[in-house]
């Protein structure tokens, strides 16, 4: 990709994104004759976040389109003369320095993105003259920060949620040069334990990212989403993050939903396709719940089924449903498996189910054992691989322990935990001049 066409995702990334004190040092840097120096600075952090052992480097891709297109505008130049800290400041600096400056002869050298790194040892380094590397020092930490910080958490989770026995390198389907995402993988290509998986295969539990309403705004929301696929995610709630970056999406509904569905009469004319032909889904869901099961299965909550059957007659193809609204055992679950009966009946495959609350293992488990049940009395191959997904609050401690208890959950959907990156919110790298004009320069601490 040519260097015009380079540029930073977000617009509010370009060459203001910066503190004051990098400007003010450029000027004295211009204003000494000095800002041509040759110089050398080390991107790095101190120490891994989470108590951990890796981290996973991240935000190059951006690094890189932010390098490619810097440059100051015309508004820019004139604000900085406006503001009081350059009241008193040569004209020339801003008109004849900062208003023709690029990055035409900085050089990064960098760990490819995606990589495991460790502390001390520079994530990039950058060669530039003295003034124009001590202006990216603040927008490239930015960059890398919090990329790196959700991707080491995202990584952190797969391991939890997958059981990994030993897995020292992430694996990329494609070149830097062919992959906009600079390393996204679809899956860390791992080995699960007990799965019988082998190295270039997909594991058995998948991991969706849910974290946009509870991320950092808008911004921190789609980091998240971006470099938790890098980090071992397999998909996104996230629909922008989806069409800009060419990644899976997935989500089902809601409480709100099957909330809004009062009474079973409102699904009487829930229909489906079937050779040219309406069907109606009510009558035969029925059927299955007061003649051919009875007992208990008449008594599931009759607004549920409702919003099932309507959920259903809108996603034949993908039916998915929340089986935690009211009860998950005694009403959601065997109302999900009602409809999924129809589906079947009728040529369409069901998906799943998903839980949002109570004791993930023990549900999930009871889930498994009554689909194997139905499966098995009603001769339905399908039930035996439905998927039963968890959100609600899921963090790592959460999925090492389940893993624990035992669990038959196939799909986790993480938000607030991932993105917010709650254990630790700060990854802490740093940017140091390292060398200036050859001579090497350290800083040291008291």
């Amino acid at each position: 990709m040519s260097a015009s066409k380079l540029h930073p995702t977000n617009h509010l990334v370009n060459p203001m994104l910066t503190d004051l004190y990098q400007l003010t040092m450029c000027y004295a840097y211009w204003q000494s004759n000095r800002q041509n120096d040759d110089a050398v600075y080390e991107l790095f952090f101190r120490k891994n976040p989470f108590k951990g052992e890796y981290t996973i480097y991240c935000g190059l891709d951006e690094v890189l389109k932010h390098v490619a297109s810097f440059k100051f505008t015309e508004s820019d130049i004139e604000y900085l003369k406006s503001i009081p800290a350059f009241e008193n400041c040569n004209p020339a600096f801003f008109d004849d320095y900062l208003a023709h400056l690029d990055c035409s002869q900085v050089k990064i050298y960098s760990l490819d993105q995606g990589r495991t790194a460790f502390p001390r040892v520079p994530l990039l380094i950058v060669v530039a003259p003295l003034g124009i590397g001590q202006l990216l020092e603040t927008t490239l930490l930015t960059l890398i920060n919090y990329p790196s910080l959700v991707a080491t958490n995202a990584a952190r989770m797969v391991v939890a949620a997958r059981g990994i026995a030993h897995s020292d390198e992430f694996h990329h389907s494609h070149s830097h040069k062919e992959d906009p995402l600079f390393g996204l993988r679809k899956s860390m290509c791992v080995i699960c334990k007990g799965a019988g998986y082998g190295k270039d295969q997909e594991p058995a539990i998948a991991l969706a990212e849910f974290g946009l309403r509870r991320a950092q705004g808008p911004d921190g929301g789609f980091s998240a989403t971006k470099y938790s696929l890098i980090g071992g995610f397999d998909s996104t709630s996230n629909v922008l993050a989806g069409k800009i970056l060419g990644v899976p999406i997935a989500g089902t509904h809601a409480h709100a939903f099957v909330q809004s569905f009062v009474k079973l009469e409102e699904a009487d004319k829930v229909s489906i396709q079937v050779n040219g032909e309406d069907i109606l889904l009510l009558p035969q869901v029925l059927k299955y719940r007061n003649e051919i099961l009875g007992g208990d299965w008449t008594r599931t909550n009759d607004s549920e089924l409702a919003a099932f059957i309507a959920y259903a007659g809108a996603f034949p193809h993908s039916f998915l449903a929340l089986v935690d609204t009211y009860d998950t055992l005694n009403s959601g679950i065997r109302n999900f498996i009602l409809v999924a009966l129809a589906l079947d009946d009728n040529g369409y495959t069901p998906k799943g189910i998903r839980l949002d609350s109570g004791d993930l293992s023990y549900l999930s488990l009871e889930a498994s054992k009554l689909f194997r049940e139905i499966g098995e009395k009603f001769n339905r191959p399908i039930f035996k691989n439905l998927i039963i997904s968890a959100s609600n609050d899921i963090d790592e401690e959460v999925l090492y322990d389940l893993n624990k208890q035992g669990h038959a959950i196939s799909l986790f959907g993480i938000g607030t935990n991932l993105v917010t990156c709650e254990n630790q919110p700060a990854l802490g790298c740093v940017y140091k001049l390292v060398e200036i004009n050859g001579t090497p320069r350290i800083k040291l601490s008291q």
